[in-house]
């Protein structure tokens, strides 16, 4: 009975994150709205939980020093939130947020082709339809014309390069996490990610404008729930949840973005990129299941 209630609980933290990381593509386009330059915007965002983050892993673990891991932990920062969120907040200025999911979407594909080219995995052909179907689905949101105009096939293209450098993040995080607390790495890349941010931030300074509370409010959502909040709930479900159910969770987020885009930007998706969306999530969907049912045969 006690572990069923775990789980339950498991499942709502796995819930309530993957619908606040959906959201977060909205705060920050609201944030951006308002005038915020990208790289501002995501200096901000760091340096906040950075702040929140660094009296929690001292309190949990210790102390947050890394030792000799420090140097690949710079390295995963400068590609998974450095120059991840040039790309992200460069693409969200040019297309919706909506759209912006939906790519990022293709990062578990693009994963998975890694690892076919490159470590030589050999996949099923049911993997490799689900590949099919992401790349299809990816062409019909990134190719079809939003509600913002020329500048959103542009924008859409920089979320696909924020698609490769997170795919790239997640294929050089393992090694780190096999060595050190995620508590720790997390807090740690929160501090890099700051510091390798502000000087892209003060570039920008020229452009700084003043931005409405709701702006603040955005930014500070992104920062205590969407960062350090979410990341902590996430760590903790993944410990009682099998993986299988936690992977499916991940397609709550651009289902979470388009309702979001529709309610509070009004944004608005055609035809095609609605059947794109879908395509990618059913891809996700079918990879998943495909997994699940060769390691039970495994």
């Amino acid at each position: 009975m006690n572990q069923s209630i775990t789980k339950a609980r498991g499942m709502a933290m796995l819930i309530f994150v993957n619908v606040m990381w959906g959201l977060s593509f909205i705060f920050s386009k609201a944030a951006l709205a308002e005038g915020m330059p990208a790289m501002t915007l995501a200096f901000i965002r760091y340096l906040l939980t950075a702040a929140m983050m660094i009296p929690l892993c001292i309190r949990m673990e210790g102390g947050i020093r890394l030792y000799r891991w420090a140097p690949l932990a710079l390295a995963t920062t400068l590609l998974g939130i450095t120059v991840y969120f040039f790309f992200e907040y460069t693409g969200l200025q040019r297309t919706t947020a909506s759209a912006a999911s939906l790519i990022l979407a293709l990062v578990p594909m693009m994963t998975l082709l890694y690892r076919v080219l490159f470590c030589r995995e050999r996949i099923s052909p049911v993997r490799w339809g689900a590949v099919a179907l992401s790349l299809i689905g990816a062409y019909l949101v990134i190719m079809t014309d939003g509600s913002e105009g020329a500048g959103t096939l542009a924008g859409n293209l920089l979320m696909v390069c924020a698609c490769l450098c997170w795919t790239g993040y997640i294929l050089t995080t393992p090694r780190l996490m096999e060595n050190c607390s995620s508590m720790r790495v997390s807090t740690w890349q929160a501090i890099a990610g700051a510091m390798t941010l502000a000087p892209f931030a003060l570039y920008e300074r020229e452009s700084w404008v003043p931005v409405s509370p709701t702006a603040w409010l955005c930014i500070f959502l992104l920062a205590a729930i969407c960062s350090a909040l979410c990341y902590v709930l996430y760590n903790d479900a993944i410990r009682v949840v099998d993986t299988l159910t936690v992977s499916l969770t991940i397609n709550l987020n651009p289902v979470a973005a388009c309702i979001g885009g529709a309610l509070l930007l009004s944004e608005r998706m055609t035809g095609m990129q609605l059947c794109g969306g879908a395509a990618i999530v059913l891809s996700m969907i079918i990879d998943a299941l495909e997994t699940g049912r060769t390691k039970k045969q495994g």
